[in-house]
């Protein structure tokens, strides 16, 4: 995945490749869906030609689902809400993090942001901020882009109240 990857970014077709500090899968989805809400399959399964993913991949991760031949990223608000009420802990993969708090932070959705980052469960992956940067300047939708830079705001608070807590994790992940 990772050699696909760098050859796609070497070639400039995009404008922003996603964060480095990204898990490879949310890398390879975030250029799938890089500014859009919807791929039809024969797109998807150029952009993973050779990287041996397949689309059922992210479907089962939550991430997007396939209706007619056309792929279909979930809102982050279903996502946020598939994981309100659930263990923290679990919430590892970086992707999952960031639609959660950007899911958080549509209007209406019910769930407080500053809850899970004060749960001890819950520890931010190190490519979070990045990723919440990310989808605020190249999210699907204007609500998508709203909501991240709102959970961007939050989190970068959050940053830098637990600034011991952001050192350990860099130590521990890297950056």
């Amino acid at each position: 995945v990772g050699i696909n990857q760098l050859l796609d970014e070497d070639a400039g077709g995009r404008r922003e490749p996603p964060p480095v500090t990204a898990e490879p899968f949310t890398r390879q989805f975030l250029r799938i869906f890089d500014g859009v809400a919807e791929q039809a399959r024969d797109q998807v399964q150029k952009y993973l030609r050779g990287t041996g993913l397949a689309p059922a991949e992210f479907e089962e991760r939550g991430w997007c689902r396939e209706r007619q031949k056309v792929f279909h990223l979930t809102a982050p608000l279903d996502i946020a809400r598939a994981w309100h009420g659930k263990q923290r802990r679990a919430m590892t993969r970086d992707y999952d993090q960031a639609m959660f708090l950007i899911g958080s932070c549509f209007e209406g959705s019910g769930i407080n942001v500053s809850d899970t980052l004060r749960n001890e469960n819950f520890r931010p992956h190190p490519a979070l901020a990045a990723l919440l940067e990310w989808h605020v300047r190249r999210g699907a939708t204007d609500e998508i882009r709203n909501a991240a830079s709102r959970a961007l705001a939050i989190y970068q608070s959050w940053e830098r109240s637990h600034q011991e807590q952001v050192k350990q994790m860099t130590l521990f992940y890297g950056e």
